[in-house]
């Protein structure tokens, strides 16, 4: 998806001009935005491919990483502040996660197709999940799904055939595991949410 919406956008914008733009940028600023913006919805694979664009793989990542942690650590900490006006936000999605054990939850939400970065982190608090295991699961899948954004930002300028076969076999990778998941969890908790014991609620 991102290398597509980077096909299009290439009529307009071409890569030059976005690495310019990420090298001017005031590398505080550009962290604080790194980690604000996912918090209010913004695509956060965009802000990835600019952070390797601007910080390069090796800081990119690092502060990527850093980055994600500190959103998980903010989307836990307002949900509780708030957690009535995130309920009215998130009950759609809520409904959608089965009440299982909190570490097959918090799997079975991440690897919900379709629901964006920022929702995910908000709707594991809301379901009662505990610090440490919000943060054992998510931040690994996270940072690991961030990795080729960062790298692709980087290399952006020079993307050889044999970079490019790396960066999409790498993400297939991600994507086919996530995929193989996703199909064990549904099979395993069927079309009906699931109790805290594990059981299926009754039709």
């Amino acid at each position: 998806m991102v290398c597509g919406g980077l096909a299009v956008l290439s009529h307009w914008i071409t890569v030059d001009q976005v690495r310019d733009y990420a090298d001017q940028l005031n590398p505080v600023l550009a962290f604080a935005l790194l980690v604000v913006l996912p918090l209010v919805g913004f695509p956060v694979t965009v802000l990835h491919v600019v952070a390797g664009m601007r910080f390069g793989t090796g800081w990119g990542i690092a502060l990527v990483g850093i980055s994600i942690m500190l959103q998980l650590l903010a989307s836990y900490a307002l949900v509780h502040l708030f957690r009535r006006r995130f309920t009215r936000w998130l009950g759609a999605l809520q409904k959608r996660v089965p009440q299982t054990a909190h570490g097959t939850m918090c799997l079975f939400t991440l690897l919900l197709p379709g629901v964006p970065y920022f929702a995910k982190n908000y709707v594991l608090p809301l379901l009662g999940v505990p610090l440490r295991i919000y943060l054992l699961w998510c931040f690994p899948i996270h940072f690991a799904r961030s990795i080729v954004a960062v790298v692709f930002g980087d290399k952006s300028d020079d993307l050889t055939p044999g970079r490019i076969l790396g960066l999409v076999l790498y993400g297939l990778t991600v994507a086919g595991a996530s995929w193989w998941m996703w199909r064990r969890l549904r099979a395993q908790f069927g079309d009906r949410p699931a109790t805290a014991n594990g059981r299926k609620q009754p039709a």
